[in-house]
């Protein structure tokens, strides 16, 4: 009688076996777009506060210097470089992420895998096949849970991604299947994260895209050398989907079912606001009626109606949302969101500053925002996250703006035109317009790059 294949042992012989010949190019053109993406993410990093004290304790820890710190000139170790360049890709919140797997995937795998890459000298065509492969593990994790994780206090980025990054970087390795069963399975030692960094508006939430990389690359090397992880660390009874989950609420089926031949992972959406993923559709209605004409300094009220996480995590607790007291508190303000929105018409990088979240402006507005849960919106939680904003007017005009997909939705896709747009501006004020042109042009060209040296070579 055959024993049936667990789940992770069934992702790992998809894996062993997969060939670049047999991604569709959507895919690799849509890998393409999210790796530009974090590349600007990174770069435009480099002066926060929490990315340089990040690269400073990654120098003081030393390894071996032969792989990049983005935006820093001195090399460390693959383990450390993923470390690092994960934990800063997450610094402005703007870096890509799935909808549906209800987590950032890009910023955990792709760190991990082009640490490895440039160590060991792997082509393009590895990176973007590790890259692929590793986010699709990732995302399909965190559509088993149906988006309820989060409710028993665990960030998935940090959860799920140590299992993408370790699958990922043991895919450009060229493990086989029982090597990138063991990787997986060694990854739950370092499966971690918790949403508590929002309580104080911390930069762990930062840190939980890094560590999961550094981790993932660890994982990989371990397995290579022989030494073994639980094949059933997933679906086990002492397992990852049980152990993880909200009042035992996941679905297995979601983590292989169609794998290597239906990619949640293309469904990424990119961010054009630099705040919060469940923020995107309030950020969007805000800009709308911006756009229209309505003047803030008239209004009223303004109440939102969202789904019950978005409640959660971005109202809770109350004093700190209305009038945020770090950046981190105003990435994750629902309050905030509108009133940033109407006032300015933008949520860049800029708007999200220690100094411009103390806006006047936005901060009185913000006081004016009320809430509540929409049961059509939660209904259709963690597939897509609508909402609505009615705004009352002093003369009592009410004007409403509705929302089901913001920009950056694979519904309301970004093109590889506005992902370079989003490139150029995150990334100007760090290097030039000369060699923010050969980064998009050997992006685009991956596939046919024999090493990404020359790649990583512009990114200090």
């Amino acid at each position: 009688m055959e024993i049936k294949k667990t789940l992770s042992q069934q992702v790992a012989e998809i894996g062993a076996e997969l060939k670049y010949e047999d991604l569709p190019q959507e895919v690799i053109d849509n890998s393409k777009k999210f790796i530009l993406d974090l590349i600007g993410n990174l770069l435009a990093s480099k002066h926060v506060e929490s990315t340089q004290i990040m690269a400073d304790t990654v120098m003081a820890m030393g390894g071996k210097e032969i792989c990049t710190v983005v935006g820093f000139k001195h090399k460390t170790s693959p383990m450390l470089a993923a470390l690092a360049n994960g934990t800063m890709g997450h610094a402005f919140d703007m870096d890509d992420d799935h909808r549906e797997g209800t987590q950032h995937s890009s910023v955990v795998v792709l760190p991990a895998v082009l640490a490895y890459a440039e160590a060991n000298k792997k082509s393009g065509k590895d990176v973007l096949l590790g890259f692929v492969y590793g986010s699709e593990i990732t995302i399909r994790l965190g559509e088993a849970f149906e988006g309820q994780t989060y409710y028993q206090g665990f960030h998935p980025t940090g959860t799920c991604g140590v299992f993408g990054a370790a699958g990922g970087v043991a895919k450009v390795m060229g493990l086989n299947a029982q090597e990138i069963a063991y990787a997986l399975g060694i990854a739950i030692s370092s499966s971690a994260g918790t949403l508590e960094w929002k309580a104080q508006g911390t930069w762990t939430k930062r840190l939980q895209a890094g560590h999961p990389a550094m981790c993932g690359v660890m994982s990989a090397e371990l397995a290579s050398r022989g030494y073994t992880g639980p094949t059933s660390v997933w679906d086990g009874q002492d397992g990852f989907l049980r152990a993880y989950s909200y009042k035992d609420i996941w679905n297995e089926n979601k983590v292989v079912d169609g794998f290597g031949k239906k990619w949640e992972m293309a469904d990424t959406s990119i961010k054009v606001h630099a705040c919060c993923r469940f923020s995107a559709p309030l950020a969007d209605c805000a800009i709308d009626l911006y756009n229209r004409g309505i003047d803030y300094k008239q209004v009223e009220k303004i109440h939102a109606k969202v789904n019950k996480y978005s409640i959660k995590v971005l109202t809770i607790p109350e004093e700190t949302k209305t009038n945020p007291k770090t950046v981190v508190d105003a990435q994750f303000s629902l309050p905030f969101a509108i009133a940033c929105g109407m006032v300015k018409g933008h949520e860049t990088i800029a708007d999200f500053t220690n100094e411009t979240i103390r806006d006047p402006e936005v901060l009185a507005l913000a006081k004016k925002v009320t809430w509540e849960l929409d049961p059509e919106a939660e209904k259709v939680y963690p597939k897509y996250y609508p909402c609505t904003l009615e705004v009352t007017m002093k003369d009592g005009t009410l004007v409403t703006s509705h929302v089901d997909y913001p920009k950056g939705d694979p519904e309301n896709p970004v093109t590889w035109d506005e992902a370079v747009e989003k490139f150029r501006f995150m990334s100007g004020h760090h290097i030039g317009c000369i060699e923010q042109d050969r980064i998009i042009e050997l992006v685009s060209d991956l596939e046919n790059l024999e090493t990404v040296d020359e790649l990583m070579a512009i990114l200090i």
